[in-house]
């Protein structure tokens, strides 16, 4: 597993760019700071997609992607084998220049998180930035026209900090010293940028070098042409952005991306690293389509997987990313036999679940397996004795690209390129009462045995009744 911090960010991003632009897919997953802004956020039958995008997007606005993970699958034709790199990202905003950013934490969710081992000292201490366009072009705007470098805008500790480098650069060079280098501590970006404009104007023999929470202040005699080439407006502009230049990467790749229940997902990386999330529904799919254009959602293969099997091949009772890989590695690899082998290039922590990093390796495992058993039913046996190039694999599934779960709704599915499927649910029941009352409670148990059910009052002894199948399920 390849963590990656804000003190490493910049030493590995080469690597993550190889190992993107030589993808055959990739899997993501995310880890929130919450979810839910409001307890009485319920599911229903009734909801429709826009509905539901709508309900979603108004509870997640204030919340953030704390974790994020990525893991680059590449195929190799001779050995019919994938390689897994992966990538596990701490993201952490920075105060914005005139801007109050702000984010709020649900406090079960950090909850969750610290069961599962988050380490959240990481996520402060040494999270990586990241802005959206809007913030990008204000910072620019900023930079570019110098508003930034303005000694009168420093905060009181600031203007400590600030008065404490100059200070020991005057030291430094009135004691003759034969140290050739002064590191002075600066954590700010701003801040740093200020020290960097102020001695580089002011003193005529000296030089700066940006360092992780440093600055470097050397001899113009020890600096090399390369090193006076350093351009610090665009090293300000890229300790911001960040993360939103990994975001950058992966839509303009245009490779397949794999996520598990991914929905909240893409519309965490919208608002985040994008744009606000837009207030129509069919504006979100559209963008996101055009961000993302092949996306295959493990949740949903899941669920179309058990329809092609008998209950006692494909039993599991909930397609939970955790329930799925124990499937495949246990009584699965016999339904999946000769399906690719998976190589990790990086030993990974096991059953590290909910580390966005292993999550999204997993979704990916998942993914190449339930592909297998898609394509050997439509290509027959004859594949899984010879094995299956990714080509078929690929194939075998097009009909699934970009159609993400829905969890109860009264649609199955979303489809991200186009029109949303006719909903396969039951018609919902009109329920009149010759009594002034209906009880709730009853209803519900007569209609158990069809799975879901959901009742909407109307009026006075009348109610809406939907379920969740046409056939009884006991």
């Amino acid at each position: 597993m390849n963590e990656v911090l804000d003190k490493n960010f910049k030493t590995l991003y080469p690597r993550l760019e190889t190992d993107i632009r030589n993808a055959t897919f990739i899997a993501i997953d995310a880890e929130f700071t919450g979810i839910y802004s409001r307890e009485d956020v319920k599911y229903s039958l009734f909801d429709t997609l826009a509905d539901r995008y709508k309900m979603l997007k108004k509870n997640i606005q204030q919340f953030i992607i704390a974790q994020f993970g990525i893991t680059v699958f590449r195929h190799n034709i001779s050995e019919n084998t994938y390689t897994a790199q992966c990538f596990n990202f701490y993201l952490f905003p920075k105060s914005f220049p005139y801007k109050n950013r702000q984010f709020s934490c649900q406090v079960s969710a950090l909850e969750f998180l610290r069961k599962y081992g988050f380490e959240f000292d990481k996520l402060v201490n040494e999270g990586i930035s990241y802005l959206d366009e809007i913030d990008e072009k204000s910072l620019r705007y900023l930079v570019q026209n110098d508003v930034i470098f303005n000694l009168e805008y420093l905060s009181h500790e600031e203007d400590i900090i600030f008065k404490d480098c100059i200070s020991k650069i005057s030291e430094w060079l009135s004691s003759k010293s034969e140290q050739t280098t002064l590191k002075l501590q600066v954590d700010s970006p701003i801040l740093q940028y200020i020290v960097h404009k102020y001695i580089r104007n002011k003193y005529n023999n000296l030089w700066t070098l940006s360092d992780h929470m440093s600055i470097n202040v050397m001899k113009k005699s020890n600096i090399t042409c390369e090193q006076m080439e350093s351009n610090l407006e665009e090293e300000l502009l890229n300790s911001y952005i960040g993360f939103s230049k990994v975001f950058k990467l992966l839509s303009s790749s245009k490779k397949t991306i794999i996520g598990h229940n991914i929905l909240l997902d893409l519309m965490f990386i919208h608002q985040q690293f994008y744009k606000p999330l837009p207030d129509s529904y069919d504006k979100f799919k559209s963008n996101m389509h055009i961000l993302f254009p092949h996306i295959y959602d493990t949740k949903f293969l899941s669920g179309e997987l058990r329809n092609l099997f008998h209950k006692k091949e494909v039993n599991w009772k909930i397609s939970s990313l955790s329930t799925l890989y124990e499937y495949f590695t246990s009584k699965g690899q016999t339904l999946s036999y000769n399906s690719p082998k998976i190589k990790i290039n990086k030993e990974l922590p096991h059953n590290k679940y909910h580390n966005a990093g292993w999550d999204a390796y997993i979704a990916g495992y998942i993914f190449i397996k339930m592909a297998h058993l898609f394509c050997i039913q439509k290509f027959g046996i004859g594949t899984e004795e010879r094995g299956v190039t990714h080509s078929e694999l690929i194939n075998s599934i097009k009909g699934f690209e970009n159609s993400v779960h829905i969890t109860k709704g009264n649609e199955m599915y979303m489809k991200l390129d186009g029109a949303d499927p006719i909903s396969s649910r039951p018609e919902w029941l009109h329920i009149t009462s010759k009594s002034t009352s209906i009880d709730i409670k009853q209803l519900m148990n007569q209609f158990s045995s069809f799975g879901v059910v959901d009742i909407m009052p109307l009026a006075q002894g009348r109610v809406l009744v939907a379920v969740g199948t046409h056939r009884r399920l006991v």
